[in-house]
């Protein structure tokens, strides 16, 4: 069941920003992002949507991947690089199966999307923006278990990510 309400999560998201991406705000923002709008550039993306295909290069970071997929990823059409993934949840906790918070799926997905990516990937040219954007209902955040989860990887990660240009954020469900 919380699969299922994942599922409905991933869709309404998905809807909202195809209807406006102005709209779709995104809380405790990293950076001066402060909606999808301000992350895309005006670009249109390539959306996976828990689809293997996200992956162009399955074979490479096999043990910091292997055969995870974000629930949602954007692909820019300039560069062809993954710029923005999108893990959700409902109830489930970052860790994923026998994961823990050390390597969670927004740590993995992190790193393979600072490793896969530039932070200009064609001088001159505007791209959409680097993200690592997690979207759960406003409550998921206040669980002790994943509040802790989230807070470790934001304390760990926030500084590598402001170096490297990439936004990490919150999308709150109820607000889609």
């Amino acid at each position: 069941m919380p699969i299922q309400r994942e599922k409905i999560i991933e869709a309404r998201l998905l809807d909202a920003i195809r209807k406006d991406p102005h709209a779709v705000e995104i809380k405790n923002s990293t950076s001066d992002a402060r909606t999808i709008a301000d992350l895309l550039c005006g670009c249109v993306p390539t959306v996976f949507h828990d689809h293997s295909d996200w992956n162009p290069y399955p074979k490479f970071m096999l043990d910091l991947i292997g055969n995870m997929t974000p629930d949602i990823a954007f692909r820019s059409k300039l560069s062809s690089e993954n710029r923005i993934y999108i893990e959700v949840k409902d109830s489930q906790p970052l860790g994923h199966k026998h994961y823990g918070i050390e390597d969670s799926q927004v740590v993995r997905y992190f790193l393979h999307l600072m490793a896969m990516s530039k932070r200009i990937p064609k001088k001159g040219v505007t791209d959409i923006r680097r993200a690592m954007l997690l979207c759960a209902p406003s409550a998921w955040f206040k669980v002790e278990r994943n509040a802790k989860a989230w807070a470790y990887f934001l304390e760990h990660f926030s500084g590598l990510a402001k170096s490297f240009d990439i936004t990490l954020g919150e999308l709150h469900a109820e607000s889609l």
